[in-house]
Formats: C-alpha cells, structure tokens, sequence
C-alpha cells in the first residue's frame, strides 16, 4: 500500500466483498479489478461498474435515461435528383449491449415542384449508406411549394457497447419534386440511452 502526495493510494484492488478503500463497514466500498474499472459495493454485493466504456449496475432500473446526445443546425441544404442528403449526425456509446437507444429527429422541409410535392426523411445506423432504421414520406399534388414540418422518433437495439453513429437525412420524393431544402430552418437529432 502506498500514500503520498504523488501517486495517493494504490497497490491494493480489493475485492467486491473485501473493498480496497472502506469506511468502518468492511463490505461496502471501492475496488479496482482490472484495468481501466472501478467498482462500488455495499454488504459485498456490487452496485455499480464504472469502464472506459460507460457506467452499469444493479440500482439503474429500466427505462432511466442514461445519457444523451444531440446535434442541431440550421444549414441551408437543399438536394434534387433522387439524391439522399444528410442533416445531421450523432454518436453514441451504449454502456451495456442490452440497453435501447431513442432517436428524435426534428425538421421542416420545404419543396419546389412542377406538379406534386413529395419529400422524405430517414435515421440510419451509420452513414446514409448504411442500416436504414425509419422512414416517413409526406407529399401533396400541387404545383406551389409545400412546408413539410416532421418530428419521429425511433427506438434502436443496436446490441453492442461499442460508438454507433446515428445520421438524419432526406430527400425528394417525386421526379416532379425539383428540389427539396431545409430553407434555413432549424433540424436536429437526438439520442438518448435508456437502460433495459
């Protein structure tokens, strides 16, 4: 066991039921099992595991939010042709393979066509060439442009602890439609971590 102003305390791992730093209840405490891990226990049962990976344990209940990302712009982009074009991306790291990940994506889309007016928007794991997860088209037969506001949300099981990108785009959705654009309105996604 070492103490001193450099290094503080180390030498010691502990165990889950015999904890390396304690208080006057030998049970309950802090122990470091392996690299880049701490756990915490109480009557020498664990209650909680801190990695490089993110954080897990047995007093996080199902359906608590864990974490959360987001990304929001309000670029103008506009795409024609049948062309997919991305709005924005997120990341994030699940701290435990079985936990779910909500997406919410928000945007408004205004189309310029000669006889109807068709856009969509998608969520992909990945890139836009990668695992498309939703969907939704909205459309109209006429020949003024169209504001298309759309708000969905999706529910993914990507089952990994390992960073997955999530990325929001759209596109036309008529060989009418000649353009679709964000107008310079505001568009984000959001990504929460929900335990299971």
């Amino acid at each position: 066991l070492n103490i001193n102003g450099t290094t503080g305390i180390s030498g010691v791992d502990g165990s889950v039921s015999a904890p390396a730093l304690t208080g006057t209840d030998s049970n309950t405490g802090i122990t470091f099992p392996s690299a880049d891990t701490i756990k915490f226990s109480t009557g020498g049962v664990e209650r909680m595991q801190i990695t490089n990976s993110g954080v897990t344990g047995t007093g996080i209940s199902a359906g608590k939010v864990l974490q959360m990302v987001t990304s929001s712009n309000n670029n103008n982009i506009t795409t024609s042709g049948g062309a997919i074009s991305d709005l924005t991306n997120v990341s994030i790291t699940p701290a435990s393979a079985s936990n779910k990940i909500l997406l919410m994506g928000t945007c408004g889309l205004i189309t310029t066509a000669s006889s109807n007016a068709y856009a969509g928007v998608y969520i992909y794991r990945g890139t836009s060439s990668g695992t498309l997860l939703y969907q939704v088209y909205s459309g109209y037969n006429s020949t003024t442009d169209i504001y298309f506001p759309y708000a969905i949300t999706y529910v993914d099981s990507p089952n990994t602890t390992s960073a997955q990108t999530y990325t929001f785009s759209f596109s036309r959705q008529s060989v009418n439609t000649s353009s679709v654009s964000t107008a310079t309105l505001n568009y984000s996604l959001t990504a929460l971590e929900i335990a299971a």
